[in-house]
């Protein structure tokens, strides 16, 4: 069953209600309970995808926006759309272009390719590159979805 924000809300607030009653019932004690949603998707964003991937790397995020063709910041900007489109399949090329200073999406489809061909020629400084920033995001979301549990 798929909730909507509004009936989540009225369903964790009736579940409340309810243990506040048996609460009540079974000690006597009167308690309030607050809800505070802390939901995964809060926490995770293409946005902070590409801070942990930029870090991950010992580069700064600034660095995706940069108009340049130097090889460590090419590269990081095809890690960070492979993640991109992986993990946030609803992020349009066009915004995966956006988040790398406005570029147009063929040039994602084409980073997208280069990246590809790099590891499927078993380019060495690449798959490192891949691995260190895989293991990164894999914490990453590990931690995020221990925060939302």
């Amino acid at each position: 069953m798929i909730y909507s924000p509004g009936l989540r809300t009225s369903t964790a607030r009736s579940i409340a209600r309810s243990a506040q009653q048996k609460i009540r019932t079974k000690t006597g004690m009167n308690v309030a309970m607050l809800l505070c949603p802390i939901e995964t998707e809060i926490f995770r964003t293409p946005e902070r995808m590409l801070q942990v991937i930029a870090l991950s790397l010992d580069m700064q995020p600034e660095l995706y926006k940069l108009k340049t063709r130097k090889r460590e910041i090419v590269e990081l900007r095809f890690i960070a759309a492979m993640f991109i489109r992986v993990h946030f399949p609803d992020v349009t090329l066009m915004q995966i272009a956006n988040y790398f200073g406005g570029q147009d999406h063929s040039s994602i489809i084409s980073g997208l390719t280069r990246a590809n061909d790099l590891i499927y020629a078993g380019d060495q400084q690449f798959i490192d590159k891949y691995n260190t920033a895989l293991a990164a995001v894999n914490v990453w979301l590990n931690k995020v979805s221990s925060i939302a549990a």
